[in-house]
């Protein structure tokens, strides 16, 4: 399969490495410093538990050419990233399905609308990490898996399809019914993660030792699941609704076994500390749900907050 890789940041690095691993033809649109790295020493992946390097030899480019054809297009941007891409997407042929792979909950219904729900997926990375040099040290977070759904109606058996392609190339996947309802969701339990995150000094491990913040996690995700009720979404996925219900006691303890675990540290920490602008994004997004469905949320916007003071601090340094 011809991929075309948009962004070849964590995630792109990470997918379009791996997919080339499994034989596929992976040209990278990136420009600037990154495509330089690119041109010197190809994608370089690290395993960041077993430690295996591979350096993978891939075409990047920094214009689409005239008569861009690709089966695929893996867009791994940030949501802030996205409008000023657009045109260079609006010039790829009708053939080319446009997989966009990050956090764009409220972007769904106008994507649908200007590339068609024939052409247009969605779907959710299953993996992080960090820069270092000229590497992408990442790990696979079986937990989450890369996730795929239909939107508006479309075809579950071709998300299935995609989901199969990634499978192969060592990823662990899953499918949901409805991934604009996934999400939404997503987005709220991002945001509390990232929001207790912060204000444990944006270490997992502190965040593991503070019944406090876990309990503020918990609460903040359960009043965003209440606003997508009320908004008519169902939650997604199952295990999500799952902790919306599930005693405390049980939770937290679950929760910090996680936090306080080596893949966390990876797989959270980098990306929520880099990125603080992108999660500022996501916290916008979920202010937009809370007012839209009237629902009182106060622990929810104050994680929301905590996250908004963090890219504002991020941006003044």
């Amino acid at each position: 399969m011809r991929i075309l890789v948009v962004g070849a940041g964590v995630i792109g690095t990470i997918y379009g490495g791996r997919l080339a691993l499994a034989g596929h033809e992976v040209t990278v649109l990136v420009r600037g410093r990154r495509r330089a790295e690119l041109e010197a020493h190809g994608l370089v992946l690290e395993d960041a538990l077993s430690g295996e390097r591979r350096k993978i030899a891939v075409t990047s480019l920094a214009e689409l050419p005239a008569d861009p054809r690709f089966d695929l297009a893996l867009v791994a941007v940030r949501d802030r990233q996205l409008t000023s891409l657009l045109p260079v997407l609006d010039r790829l042929e009708g053939a080319t399905e446009i997989l966009f792979f990050l956090n764009c909950p409220l972007r769904v219904a106008d994507l649908v609308a200007r590339y068609g729900a024939d052409r247009v997926r969605f779907g959710f990375p299953g993996a992080g990490g960090v820069h270092d040099g000229e590497r992408i040290r990442y790990v696979i977070v079986r937990q989450q898996p890369t996730t795929f759904g239909p939107v508006a109606g479309q075809d579950r058996a071709r998300c299935n399809s995609i989901a199969q392609i990634f499978g192969q190339a060592g990823f662990a996947t899953a499918l949901v019914s409805d991934m604009e309802a996934w999400l939404k969701s997503h987005a709220f339990f991002v945001v509390a993660i990232c929001g207790a995150l912060y204000t444990a000094g944006g270490r997992s491990a502190q965040l593991a030792a503070d019944t406090k913040r876990l309990l503020a996690l918990i609460s903040g995700v359960r009043e965003g699941l209440n606003c997508l009720r009320k908004l008519g979404v169902t939650p997604s996925p199952a295990k999500l609704r799952v902790m919306a219900y599930l005693p405390r006691p049980l939770v937290v303890p679950a929760l910090r076994r996680f936090f306080a675990s080596r893949l966390a540290a990876l797989a959270i920490d980098g990306h929520a500390n880099a990125a603080p602008d992108d999660m500022c994004d996501l916290a916008r997004d979920c202010r937009h749900m809370i007012a839209a469905s009237g629902v009182s949320a106060p622990t929810m916007l104050s994680l929301c907050a905590e996250v908004e003071r963090r890219a504002a601090a991020a941006t003044a340094a």
